[in-house]
């Protein structure tokens, strides 16, 4: 498998040069960022060149013998044909730092009948990982006055769920924030709320999944939820890659006019 960095298009590496980003070699590091992932549960998205990709989390991790097992994804999945891939490429997100790896040797561990455990992924821990601290500037406000995220949760009858409207503050590839209003209860840390559509602009609306990773109260009782990206396929994410980079142009020339740096 390849072990080069990540093209310059991107959005996080077009700026390689000033935005912290280098390639992590030490076991002990790689180690433990990976443990970090795993105390937090957090999604691990395996993708393909020609636009393939899942999402799982890493639930164990073998030092020893130089391996990892991954939860297995749903039966619907691409996972057939990720697992004859000749290039697969694992992305997770702590925080504001992307990390990045080459996976290799996955396969998938089938449970016997009086197994306790579903089946899991087994594959090699990499050599090497690529860090990328992705600074404010990633962090993007919407370009457009009204950008929403209509977001589904259980109403005061659990059997009779309500769908919010919520302002869209920021957002980068990673994942978004969203203004929660006084009133309503704020869903659990860590849940997932699936099917979310999100719309941007008139050129660009998203059904995506986000997962809540944070809630933090206002002065005004409102509440800002911090919520991560999972599921995201291959077009949307283009969609929103092009959306990113459009708000980071219009960042740029509004600081220019402004004659601020």
């Amino acid at each position: 498998m390849s072990s080069t960095p990540p093209p310059s298009t991107s959005p996080d590496s077009a700026a390689s040069a000033d935005s912290g980003d280098f390639r992590i070699q030490s076991p002990v590091e790689i180690l433990g960022l990976l443990q970090r992932l795993q105390q937090e549960q957090t999604p691990l998205i395996l993708s393909t060149p020609e636009g393939l990709s899942l999402s799982t989390r890493v639930c164990e991790l073998d030092a020893d013998k130089g391996r990892l097992l991954l939860d297995r994804p749903a039966a619907a999945s691409p996972l057939p044909n990720l697992l004859g891939a000749q290039e697969l490429t694992a992305v997770a997100y702590l925080d504001q730092i992307r990390l990045q790896f080459d996976l290799e040797g996955l396969m998938l561990l089938q449970a016997g009948p009086q197994a306790s455990q579903d089946d899991l992924l087994r594959a090699n821990l990499p050599q090497q990982l690529y860090r990328f601290q992705r600074r404010q500037a990633f962090r993007v406000r919407p370009t457009s006055r009204t950008p929403q995220a209509h977001v589904c949760v259980p109403g005061a009858d659990e059997a009779s769920p309500i769908t919010l409207s919520l302002r869209v503050l920021d957002l980068s590839l990673g994942g978004l924030a969203l203004l929660l209003p006084p009133g309503p209860a704020a869903p659990a840390t860590g849940q997932l709320l699936q099917a979310v559509r999100v719309e941007l602009d008139r050129h660009t609306r998203l059904m995506v999944d986000l997962r809540l990773q944070h809630v933090r109260p206002q002065t005004d009782g409102s509440r800002q939820l911090g919520l991560t990206f999972e599921n995201l396929d291959p077009l949307a994410e283009r969609d929103l890659q092009h959306y990113v980079e459009q708000a980071q142009k219009m960042a740029r020339l509004l600081r220019k006019a402004q004659g601020t740096p």
